[in-house]
């Protein structure tokens, strides 16, 4: 939320649960991508560590050709990939936008899917060690550590970590068949670091900075930027770029002159987008949402006008509102996000649903 924009101007939609029957749980894609050789598919798109009717956790596929490209790997996200038709074999990468639970949720089962099929280690990035953690929010002087001699582990130690946890698991299945699947390399880690001279610490976490390169294979270049998610550090957005356009993916963020840097001239800006109204509204007719969780909503993600400005400044040619929060469809209906993103940009709007396919530049 910007300075000029105040928390809680209007009154939000009904609280989740209490407009109608559940939605219904989409199945297949939907979305006209025929002829594409470059796709966006979203795979899940509700925001928080929550179940939200109708919508998986966040992650974000990129297709190019016959291989794909995971961004983030919330709750269900593996069984949105068998939905969508995106062999597991076929992953060319995997990142993640930070180490957030609803962005991991499930990213071990995809990677578990079919151990011993990938042909090659599956290259994952993401955020390196924070380094630090910063002060507890209100006036707690401490808070229970868990791994208070490493507090701060990297993408690298999680996957070690995974790999550690499900021994027993990969060593029996291994013992069972007689199989030679080392699993141990089946997966590259990467801790992804700013360049030195940014300034970027856990206390100063997106300086003003230039994207940078992080991967590139003969379908795609992918560069990443810092963003501000709060007290989050790193937190990355990421932008593939193909021969057939550019997608910029933003992560979890609050607004951010970043973004517009790395989405500058984009085909698709799939920016995250939270309804702080409607969340100030429930907290003040709903017990569970204290002073922290507000404070985080407002400080630490980016509200539809916002994304709307982001876009504009950057000549984005379509934005898609992923990770939304509320996650429910009833909560916030999709005319409200269209309205929110449209007092500041011109061009098409897209509220995210699971399974939604875009085409990316020309039909072959």
């Amino acid at each position: 939320m910007t300075e000029t924009e105040s928390c809680c101007t209007t009154e939000p939609a009904p609280v989740a649960g209490s407009a109608g029957p559940a939605p219904a749980e989409p199945t297949a894609l939907s979305g006209d991508i025929s002829g594409f050789r470059t796709k966006l598919i979203l795979l899940g798109t509700a925001a928080g560590p929550v179940f939200s009717p109708g919508r998986s956790g966040i992650s974000t596929a990129v297709v190019v050709g016959e291989k794909h490209y995971l961004v983030d790997a919330g709750l269900g996200a593996a069984r949105r990939l068998g939905q969508a038709g995106l062999a597991p074999e076929a992953l060319g990468a995997v990142f993640l936008t930070h180490l957030h639970s609803d962005h991991l949720f499930d990213l071990f089962n995809i990677l578990w899917m079919t151990p011993g099929k990938f042909g090659r280690p599956v290259p994952i990035y993401g955020p390196g060690p924070a380094g630090a953690l910063p002060e507890p929010f209100g006036d707690a002087s401490s808070v229970p550590l868990v791994q208070p001699d490493r507090p701060t582990p990297g993408t690298t130690d999680l996957i070690h970590g995974l790999l550690s946890s499900y021994a027993y698991d990969m060593n029996i299945r291994n013992i069972e068949t007689g199989a030679q699947i080392d699993h141990a390399n089946l997966f590259e880690a990467h801790d992804v670091h700013a360049p030195a001279g940014t300034g970027a610490s856990a206390t100063h976490t997106a300086p003003d900075m230039q994207p940078f390169a992080v991967f590139e294979d003969d379908r795609v270049r992918v560069s990443a930027i810092l963003v501000p998610h709060g007290p989050v550090f790193p937190s990355f957005a990421f932008r593939f770029d193909t021969d057939d356009g550019a997608v910029t993916i933003s992560g979890d963020t609050a607004y951010s002159d970043n973004v517009g840097r790395l989405a500058s001239g984009s085909d698709v800006l799939v920016h995250e987008a939270i309804d702080v109204d409607w969340f100030a509204y429930t907290a003040a007719t709903r017990k569970g949402f204290g002073p922290g969780f507000l404070h985080h909503m407002a400080a630490a993600h980016t509200t539809p006008r916002d994304v709307g400005k982001i876009a504009t400044t950057a000549s984005v040619k379509h934005v898609v509102l992923s990770h939304i929060g509320p996650g429910d469809p009833r909560a916030v209906p999709d005319e409200r996000w269209r309205d929110g993103v449209g007092a500041t940009y011109s061009g098409p709007i897209t509220p995210g649903h699971d399974l939604t396919a875009f085409g990316i530049g020309v039909t072959s």
